[in-house]
């Protein structure tokens, strides 16, 4: 595999980063994952616009558009994938200094950039079984609108799901649902499909926007508000949503079932929705 990594293309074996690196030591970065459909990247632009937050957000500078998307061709022509689906790991940090201290180093520390792509795996048989979740305490920071690379609570939700034979951990806070380890949550009562607002607490997820577009563009009832953990339990349909993701339907929390331990009706209706959005664009 060949990768980018500060402004070299080279085999992913000889790539090497400082153990001084902010990123390493702080977790003081960003990153953003994307992936292709029909061999082309799916909102690019809304990727590149939440990028361009999270790195100005913390102070750190992102490449153009334009040589962004330059950087990711030539990584397909190099790694032989312009016939094949993909997705694209970008990572940005402050860079490595020293001496090691917590205060943001001098103007002239050179960032790392380190990108990647990867195959595109099938999601089929749980967006069309559905999956079980669990439900665990929020103990993220308080900027989860960030696309940070500090994900150890994550990563510990996660895995607590996949300990409890589940897939993924549907986050609380506060007595209301934020969101899941990585995807965003929603759930379906008498028809109305709704998700958390975002806030500091919620990403800006790619799919959650289309699916929230897909629903006002084919009269599907939308709400964007906090939902009570009582009615996530209750509700009559639930789905995940993610890059990699896509709408994944879930039929357990916490061993509670979910419209009877089958994928909802209306859940169905966005994946299609979603599936045919997907080819025309």
């Amino acid at each position: 595999m060949i990768i980018f990594l500060n402004n070299k293309y080279l085999p992913l074996e000889e790539a090497n980063i400082s153990p001084l690196d902010r990123g390493f030591l702080f977790a003081d970065g960003v990153y953003e994952f994307l992936r292709t459909y029909n061999c082309k990247l799916f909102r690019f632009d809304d990727h590149y616009n939440r990028l361009k937050y999270s790195a100005e957000e913390l102070g750190l500078a992102v490449p153009g558009k334009g040589n962004l998307k330059y950087i990711i061709n030539e990584l397909v022509t190099k790694n032989h994938f312009s016939t094949k689906e993909y997705s694209v790991y970008i990572q940005i940090t402050r860079g490595a200094s020293f001496p090691r201290l917590h205060k943001f180093p001098v103007a002239d520390c050179e960032q790392t950039m380190l990108i990647w792509l990867s195959n595109i795996s099938s999601n089929g048989i749980e967006n069309e079984n559905g999956v079980k979740t669990i439900l665990l305490k929020d103990l993220r920071w308080g900027r989860c609108d960030i696309k940070s690379i500090s994900l150890l609570p994550n990563v510990m939700a996660k895995q607590k799901a996949v300990e409890s034979n589940a897939v993924e951990a549907i986050l609380m806070r506060e007595g209301y649902i934020t969101e899941g380890s990585h995807t965003n949550v929603f759930s379906i009562k008498n028809s109305v499909v709704s998700t958390a607002p975002l806030s500091n607490f919620v990403l800006n997820g790619i799919t959650r926007k289309v699916v929230i577009e897909l629903c006002k563009n084919h009269e599907l009832k939308i709400s964007e508000r906090n939902i009570l953990i009582d009615e996530i339990l209750g509700a009559d349909e639930i789905f995940l949503t993610g890059t990699s993701t896509e709408i994944k339907p879930v039929v357990e929390v916490n061993g509670v079932e979910i419209n009877k331990g089958l994928p909802g009706e209306i859940t169905k209706i966005i994946q299609h929705l979603f599936y045919d959005y997907v080819k025309e664009n």
